[in-house]
């Protein structure tokens, strides 16, 4: 029998395994809507803690002050102080799942002038931490957005395994420098040395 012969048992042996973890992550009784957002909660949150790792080292490329460098993580994180309870009212008003996917386009559009800016050597501090404010606030609606979907996609006595299954995702801290704690050391170097640099 000839390779393409067998590639349809080869599939089934491939498809077992992942198909298993799935059924574990998100249950085929949570519907195929809850696995869509779980699947683009999971997207944005890895691209979240990219960005989280990324920001400080952008900025620090850019200079040598620790208290500016600081700034860019205090940029990303803050918006969800500011308007964690905005995020909650607008979603309680308007369409969730408009929301998400307005923010979720104006996220997009703000990382690609943030890599224009970058590719064309016209980056500065200023648009850096502008821009990285603006991508924790789009985080903020989107994080509230998504979590206030769950009731309209599982039935109620599925919410309480649809409700873990998003936290989970949501908590996930998947910043670089978690995979790899030297990383920020390598690019950025160790506190005492960013401290010691005029």
């Amino acid at each position: 029998m000839t390779w393409w012969g067998r590639a349809p048992g080869i599939l089934r042996l491939v498809r077992a395994p992942f198909a298993s973890a799935v059924e574990v992550i998100a249950p085929a009784r949570l519907g195929r809507a809850f696995r869509w957002l779980l699947s683009a909660s999971v997207i944005t949150n890895v691209g979240d803690g990219v960005a989280l790792a990324a920001g400080p080292l952008l900025v620090a490329s850019q200079t040598r002050d620790p208290l500016l460098v600081s700034m860019a993580l205090l940029a990303q994180t803050l918006p969800a102080l500011l308007f964690g309870v905005v995020a909650g009212a607008v979603s309680d008003r308007y369409d969730r799942r408009r929301i998400v996917l307005a923010v979720d386009l104006g996220r997009a559009v703000v990382l690609a002038a943030l890599a224009a800016t970058i590719l064309t050597g016209t980056v500065n501090i200023a648009v850096t931490l502008a821009a990285l404010f603006v991508l924790g606030t789009a985080e903020t609606f989107a994080d509230v957005g998504s979590s206030s979907l769950l009731p309209r996609l599982v039935r109620r006595e599925d919410l309480g395994v649809g409700n873990g299954e998003q936290v989970r995702v949501l908590s996930l801290d998947v910043t670089p420098e978690r995979l790899d704690p030297g990383l920020v050391g390598r690019r950025v170097g160790p506190p005492e040395v960013l401290a010691d640099r005029e």
